[in-house]
């Protein structure tokens, strides 16, 4: 093999694992938004008629409650964990002191999508654009758009 081509493949190799050292750096982000969690209503009705007839009715429905909440979050390279909002988890949930993994994780040049592992049911997609620091999370228990911003949990000053 010539000089020139190990040379250019030494290159290639050394560009080739810069790239992928940028993306594997660890970010955490803050996000603050709102959205609307689909919650279920429950009501029943009795009715009577004039003979004495008696009739009653169990209604089951969703409803789209709206709520203000912050979503912590922070990526890895492939791994990642996220702080969902509180209105849009189930009674039924995994998670580990509030965090959920975050899996099927790309990181595009202006955008992140991955998804979030709630329960076995119930795996929110969530998607942040790099360029905006607009954040969205979607799912069978509501929505959620936010703002992020960046911050470092070691340097972060506290209020009190």
């Amino acid at each position: 093999m010539k000089p020139r081509a190990i040379f250019g493949l030494l290159a290639l190799c050394v560009a080739t694992s810069a790239a992928g050292q940028s993306d594997s750096k660890r970010f955490d982000l803050v996000c603050l938004g709102g959205g609307a969690a689909n919650k279920a209503t429950y009501a029943q009705a009795n009715a009577w008629d004039s003979n004495g007839g008696y009739a009653s009715a169990n209604v089951v429905g969703n409803r789209s409650v709206p709520f203000d909440d912050q979503v912590n979050l922070w990526i890895e390279g492939g791994e990642g964990r996220i702080r969902m909002p509180r209105a849009m988890l189930p009674v039924i949930r995994g998670g580990e002191d509030g965090w959920f993994k975050i899996k099927s994780i790309k990181i595009g040049e202006n955008e992140i999508t991955a998804s979030v592992a709630v329960n076995v049911m119930n795996n929110p997609k969530l998607r942040i654009d790099r360029l905006t620091g607009a954040i969205s999370i979607s799912g069978k228990a509501g929505d959620y758009v936010g703002t992020c911003q960046p911050y470092d949990p070691s340097t972060v000053q506290r209020r009190f």
